[in-house]
């Protein structure tokens, strides 16, 4: 929400209208990428005063196994879609962000990962194949086997390699629409990391951080872990019913979002000292029985609220750092936020393993991710901070994830990734795209000087 941009936005919904769209495009010489929901939040599918390919009604599922749990379905089914259609028979998505409502295609354009991710690793990793179309025309299907250097490279490349026709994934089983949540308190940082280190039998994991503490206390948060609980039902398994009606929750959400916006930062203070110590006064043995489907995903009507309490939207940074780097470097950033007075609103840690990918931003370690409201006042002397501390990330071996960037240059890009990476990409861009058909704002940010 921190930029807008005039483009040609064309919706699709089959290969014939894309193919249309690039004939019109080459004609007026535009640059084009593809858009799925539009959950990321940088510039990966903003393409200034060019061609968006909207693909949100290719949203069939074409296939499904439930024997085998393997499903192919078109770029614009949402993981909502394919869990409706999986989880009555026992099937789920190994990897998930935290909204059901993103597109499969931007999934895999931009390689998610989740609160499993050190266990289940990255989206890509359970892909069976990926059906593309090249800036030539030609359909051309990947896999880790066949074409495994392009695919290897397509996946978590924003889309800058061609368009997602089809994706075929690979499903995991689970025994139960349920999950049992542990919630513990972390006095610090280093406790924090602890327990994640110790917790390693849990399926998913994940810390919140109070950005506001500080001294002995800073870093301090609490970390919840959970398990699939150990239940069959013979009846399949169900996605839970709204209690609300979501339009209710939107208009809801709305009206406390625009209410609270004065209070926005002494609100967060209140807030995240409640969390910590409600979580003090429970104790680290208190476990809840949840469903499934709304301990990973945030109900759609959050993301109203958030606009409506952050109407000039957020500046995301998310670090990933090895094991050994984490505690300084997050102590660092949370201190040096302090001391410039950006207290993120909302701070989380999880943990990660890395991944083949070409372009990967994942590290065995740690990353963090900091939320920071965005005032025009003091959003420059905000991003120069932020610059400054990925010097500190990438001396210490860290990446980013483009997803939630937007302050990563040509030169900060390569010294995290290595030149290897970069040009390897670069040169696949040239073999299958020569006239660079495809491009992002992001990918003129964070590609096009290396190819002046």
């Amino acid at each position: 929400m921190t930029k807008q941009f005039p483009c040609y936005a064309c919706k699709v919904r089959d290969v014939a209208e894309i193919m249309e769209v690039l004939t019109i495009a080459r004609m007026y010489g535009l640059s084009v990428i593809a858009h799925g929901a539009g959950h990321s939040y940088t510039d990966a599918a903003l393409n200034t005063d060019g061609v968006i390919i909207d693909v949100t009604n290719m949203r069939r599922i074409l296939s499904w196994n439930p024997e085998q749990g393997i499903m192919q379905v078109e770029p614009g089914v949402t993981l909502r879609d394919l869990v409706r259609v999986a989880m009555p028979d026992g099937w789920w998505p190994p990897v998930t962000p935290s909204t059901a409502d993103v597109t499969i295609g931007g999934c895999v354009a931009m390689n998610v990962h989740g609160k499993n991710a050190w266990k289940n690793g990255s989206f890509g990793e359970h892909l069976l194949s990926l059906t593309v179309l090249l800036a030539n025309g030609q359909m051309l299907t990947l896999s880790p086997i066949s074409h495994p250097e392009l695919f290897h490279a397509f996946v978590g490349s924003a889309g800058l390699l061609g368009i997602i026709i089809s994706v075929t994934l690979q499903l995991q089983r689970i025994p139960s629409e349920h999950v049992n949540v542990r919630v513990q308190p972390a006095a610090s940082l280093s406790e924090i990391l602890r327990i994640l280190h110790e917790e390693q039998c849990a399926d998913y994991l994940e810390a919140w951080v109070d950005a506001f503490a500080s001294g002995r206390s800073l870093g301090r948060g609490i970390v919840t872990s959970t398990a699939f609980c150990d239940e069959r039902n013979d009846t399949g398994l169900r996605l839970p019913t709204p209690h609300i009606p979501e339009h209710f929750q939107e208009g809801l959400t709305r009206y406390i979002g625009t209410t609270c916006r004065p209070f926005l930062k002494s609100g967060a203070r209140i807030a995240n000292q409640g969390m910590y110590w409600w979580s003090k006064w429970r104790g680290s043995e208190h476990i809840g029985h949840q469903s499934l489907f709304r301990s990973l995903f945030y109900p759609p009507a959050i993301f109203t609220g958030y606009r409506a309490l952050l109407p000039q939207g957020t500046e995301t940074f998310q670090v990933f750092v090895p094991f050994s780097q984490a505690e300084p470097l997050f102590h660092e950033i949370l201190h040096r936020s302090q001391d410039h007075h950006f207290i993120p609103l909302w701070c989380v840690i999880k943990q990660h393993s890395q991944d083949p990918f070409l372009l990967s931003y994942q590290v065995d370690g740690f990353s963090l991710e900091v939320n920071y409201q965005v005032v025009p006042q003091t959003v420059q002397q905000l991003r120069t901070m932020l610059l400054k501390l990925m010097d500190l990330v990438i001396a210490v071996g860290g990446r980013f994830y483009l997803a939630k960037d937007s302050l990563l240059t040509d030169i900060l890009y390569r010294r995290s990734v290595g030149d290897t990476a970069v040009e390897t990409f670069l040169h696949l861009k040239q073999m299958y795209d020569p006239e660079m058909l495809f491009q992002s704002d992001l990918f003129r940010r964070v590609f096009q000087i290396s190819l002046q």
